[in-house]
């Protein structure tokens, strides 16, 4: 099963079970790891952290961005609908000490937010995952303190060979119409960024660069 995305589905339950059969060897993949780098450099970079902070991610997987952030949060809860993928991730809460990481089997497409509130939320290659990307960014707003960020990293607008063409809800998203949902949704001093440019075998040969964006925005005080 080739699933090209970090994070996991964050979005239908039914596409969170298909995940769970890619959960255990996930990791395995060079692209993935790097993605996951890039996207936790650019997010340290954007987003001033520390050790006070409370985190969410959204659509975590098996924790590679979570793990990387981990040591510069104060509490992460890292949310996914793929019961699979957060069986890996619970495995290295325990291997690797990861006391401020709290898995979470959630599908906020149907079920209720944690209780609580939040300084960031961040997300990797789930929104293009998601039918009501207005609705999500909404909610997200509503779980964040006054002056919380949010960052999220997804792929710039493509022509659907990305997936394969495999169904998905978004092929990409036009990074200036993402900003204007953010600014729409709330929040404020939006910008995006290149995070990263996946490469891919192209069909027909050769190679095929995919850029990813990081997108972040502010929750007004």
């Amino acid at each position: 099963m080739d699933l090209d995305r970090i994070g996991a589905t964050g979005g239908e339950s039914a596409a969170g079970v298909a995940f769970d059969g890619a959960a255990l060897t996930w990791d395995e993949e060079p692209r993935r790891v790097r993605l996951a780098r890039a996207v936790s450099i650019a997010l340290a970079r954007e987003v001033p952290m520390t050790p006070r902070m409370a985190a969410l991610e959204y659509g975590c997987g098996t924790g590679l961005v979570t793990q990387a952030l981990a040591p510069r949060l104060g509490r992460i809860t890292a949310v996914d609908s793929s019961a699979g993928m957060l069986a890996v991730l619970e495995r290295k809460v325990v291997e690797w000490g990861m006391k401020n990481v709290r898995p979470l089997l959630l599908d906020l497409s149907a079920e209720s937010p944690p209780p609580g509130r939040y300084d960031l939320i961040f997300s990797s290659m789930t929104l293009h995952h998601i039918r009501d990307v207005r609705s999500l960014l909404g909610l997200f707003y509503g779980l964040l303190r006054p002056g919380g960020y949010l960052a999220v990293a997804d792929l710039d607008k493509e022509d659907g060979t990305f997936h394969g063409g495999r169904e998905v809800e978004h092929h990409g998203f036009e990074r200036g119409e993402f900003l204007k949902i953010l600014s729409a949704s709330g929040f404020t001093d939006g910008r995006a960024l290149t995070a990263h440019l996946l490469r891919r075998e192209a069909p027909g040969g050769g190679v095929r660069e995919y850029p990813v964006f990081i997108a972040v925005g502010r929750r007004g005080g």
